[in-house]
């Protein structure tokens, strides 16, 4: 064979034989110090960096450099790391900087915010520069050696608009710096310092390029002494996206549903038997419970919710009473209501229970802990009447207890403290009191929502889910993104999923004043949707909210508010699910703009950003059931009865537009839909949901559709709708879908 016959029969084998699928990393090694830093909860990278990260598209997994460091062989799918120490925490610098540099050639990307951690060892030894410099030339930096710590006479000469100043500006007294020259163009400056107007000062204090990113002490985020606030000083979106190159990164998102952002409420057991204050429930002696029944449960019924009692309520054997127990049993019997569990005996501190000895609890068996200022349990005592009002931070611990800031360990002291009672148990008891077909699969974190491994585990063995913790708000009081928590956080092995908002427990004081206070939920509402989508909608409360009329009033200004929205409501057990979801799935890259998802659970969207004239190639794709542009990015729901969903992308001609395609697809709906099928010149898919199931359709052929709902054979609706010559079909299909029913539309004529 000559060389040319053997190019040419190369050529075509390059040309039918695909490139090895490559799955896209999106893990971020965060490394910290345990030392300085003991929880991940309360770590800056948890608390601040997390959620920007997740938003675009990546997880999270930590390192404590306590411990040495990691083997990068355990993260098969690294996509970067991220540092911000405060101080220097290796007892070796020169062998990070040496672990750093393997990573790097690797084109593992690297994030530095605040301390580089290099400039001395962990007892005080400095380092020489040139150590230093192999670190900062990573950055495409050189440090002269030079620092400016009286910074009145410094200004910014460069100052990325994009990048800078994004809840707070530069000004008053700046934080000094390092002198830091740029040597390296393939990096760009995003904010670059001068001091008294010589160019030869300047130094480069933001700069992001092909090995990452790095941020100067200081200059990531302010923090007011007076009010406790963080604020951001860089827009940290906009400097991890730089950073870690994820415009090529599908984004996993747990916020949307059917093209609409998603609802869930959730309701904590606790205040269950309180007596409310409400009229005229108070003359007829009603339970919170009861109230929220009625004025925030039954007036709703196009509103999920998830109710959670804790069994001690309940229970006769413990403090439950026929009048308790029997508004648990009409809750669960309601169509909108999901029952969980708020456990058996609502432990307030966990890590009490990580190594449980009884004897340790025997001091607290008798003590009635008293109301002191902001504290929240009252216990009365009285037989059988005995009950809290509240369970939640409730007083300082007896001298030597290690319960943290509780007066007990555990609302319910009976017996001694049991793992599975407290996890399997709950839910089986809740499940034996809801109806035939339901059951309870989440596990509602009570306390400090600070569960060790184990208690995790206890949820995946007893085959649920769980959630709570978080505390995410954005509104007057949290004026900053810092204050909106990532999906969820690692618990040893395991991994504890947080609600997407805070509680009426922040908003009030913990309990103690302002109990109108819920209804400024809405700020972080609107906050967390708009310029961009950063959570679900999430009403979450407690039974306790019930008992005054000004927490009734705010609880049911949320509730009309959701009403009034367009919304995918959801039960909290299947957002849980979806944000388990969101931390497994892989995205297997098949080709230019073509993508297979892998291992994503019950995840059922895919984002892409900046995809204003981007659409899906439904000839391309499989197991896509629509899509929806939003904020400039393409939402793109997967269809649950496909494994391994392919989305393949295409140009499209207008922006945000619907593009044409040879099958009908979802652009938007109330529902939750799976398994689409075509069917002649129609099409049949399954449906589940809460509330008429509003959705829009965009179809091939203009014209009059017939859609039939029905269940097991039986038709529940019929009715019909005009598909225009822009080929959207909306309809409101007005039957209720809590149990799943089949939806067939058909061509009318056909």
């Amino acid at each position: 064979m000559t060389g040319r016959a053997l190019a040419a029969l190369l050529l075509l084998l390059l040309t039918v034989v695909p490139a090895a699928a490559q799955t896209m990393p999106r893990t971020v090694l965060a490394l910290y110090d345990g030392r300085e830093e003991p929880k991940i909860k309360q770590s800056r990278i948890h608390s601040m960096v997390e959620m920007p990260l997740n938003h675009l598209g990546l997880t999270v997994a930590y390192w404590d450099v306590a411990n040495g460091l990691p083997d990068p062989a355990a993260y098969p799918d690294l996509r970067g790391v991220v540092t911000w120490f405060a101080s220097e925490p290796f007892d070796d610098p020169p062998a990070y900087v040496a672990w750093l540099g393997s990573l790097t050639e690797r084109g593992v990307r690297i994030a530095v915010l605040g301390q580089y951690g290099v400039r001395a060892a962990r007892g005080g030894k400095a380092m020489p520069m040139a150590l230093v410099n192999r670190f900062l030339r990573t950055f495409g930096l050189f440090d002269d050696e030079g620092y400016s710590d009286l910074t009145y006479r410094s200004r910014p000469v460069v100052q990325d608009p994009a990048l800078v100043g994004f809840e707070r500006k530069l000004d008053g007294v700046l934080p000094g710096y390092p002198r830091l020259r740029l040597l390296d163009g393939r990096f760009t400056s995003h904010l670059v310092m001068r001091r008294a107007d010589d160019p030869a000062t300047d130094s480069h204090l933001i700069v992001t390029g092909p090995g990452g990113g790095l941020v100067t002490e200081g200059y990531a985020r302010y923090f007011d002494p007076e009010s406790l606030r963080k604020r951001w000083i860089i827009d940290p979106f906009a400097f991890f996206r730089r950073v870690f190159a994820t415009d090529d990164l599908p984004k996993p998102d747990v916020t949307t549903l059917s093209g609409r952002r998603m609802y869930f409420s959730h309701i904590d057991g606790d205040g269950w038997r309180n007596v409310t204050e409400v009229k005229p429930y108070a003359e007829q002696s009603r339970l919170a419970a009861e109230v929220v029944l009625k004025e925030a449960i039954e007036a709703h019924p196009d509103l999920p919710v998830t109710v959670a009692p804790i069994v001690g309520d309940l229970d006769a054997g413990w403090k439950g009473t026929p009048q308790a127990l029997a508004a648990a049993r009409r809750l669960f019997a309601l169509p909108q209501v999901e029952p969980a569990s708020h456990t058996w005996t609502h432990p307030f501190f966990w890590g009490f229970f990580k190594d449980y000895d009884p004897s340790r609890e025997e001091e607290f068996r008798d003590r009635a802990p008293a109301r002191k200022g902001g504290f929240l349990a009252r216990f009365r005592k009285g037989g059988a009447d005995d009950h809290y009002e509240n369970v939640g931070e409730v007083a300082e611990s007896a001298p030597g207890a290690d319960i943290g800031r509780y007066a007990v360990p555990r609302a319910f002291l009976q017996t001694p403290f049991d793992l599975r009672q407290e996890i399997g148990g709950s839910l089986d008891y809740f499940s034996r009191l809801a109806p035939e077909g339901k059951a309870a699969r989440l596990i509602q974190w009570p306390g400090d929502t600070t569960p060790f491994e184990a208690a995790v585990t206890e949820t995946r063995r007893a085959g649920a889910r769980n959630m709570n913790g978080g505390d995410t708000r954005y509104d007057p009081e949290y004026p900053s993104l810092t204050s909106v928590s990532p999906i969820g956080v690692p618990v040893g092995a395991e991994r504890q999923i947080y609600s997407a908002a805070s509680n009426e427990n922040t908003y009030t004081d913990l309990w103690s004043s302002r109990f109108f206070g819920f209804q400024n939920l809405l700020h972080t509402v609107r906050g967390t949707e708009t310029p961009v989508r950063l959570k679900p909608f999430n009403i979450y409360y407690h039974m306790y909210s019930g008992q005054k009329l000004a927490s009734v009033n705010a609880l049911k200004k949320n509730l009309a508010f959701a009403e009034a929205a367009e919304l995918a409501p959801v039960t909290a057990t299947a957002y849980a699910a979806i944000a388990d979801g969101f931390y497994t799935t892989r995205l297997v890259a098949e080709g230019p703009g073509r993508w297979r998802v892998v291992d994503r659970g019950d995840l059922a969207t895919l984002r892409f950003d900046r995809a204003v004239f981007r659409g899906v190639d439904f000839a391309r794709s499989s197991g896509v059931i629509g899509q929806r542009h939003h904020q400039g990015s393409l939402y793109v729901a997967l269809d649950p009865a496909v494994a391994e969903p392919v989305v393949a992308l295409a140009d499209i001609d207008r922006a945000d537009a619907d593009p044409a395609a040879p099958r009908p697809y979802l652009v938007q709906g109330r529902w939750a839909l799976a398994g689409l099928s075509l069917d002649g010149g129609g099409f049949t898919v399954r449906a589940q949901g809460f509330g008429p199931g509003a959705m829009a359709w965009r179809v091939p052929e203009a014209g009059r559709w017939t859609i039939v709902a029905e269940r097991d054979g039986r038709t529940l609706w019929q009715g019909a709708a005009e598909a225009g010559a822009d080929g959207r079909l909306a309809v409101t299909v007005a039957t209720g879908a809590e149990v799943p029913l089949t939806l067939r539309f058909a061509r009318e004529g056909r």
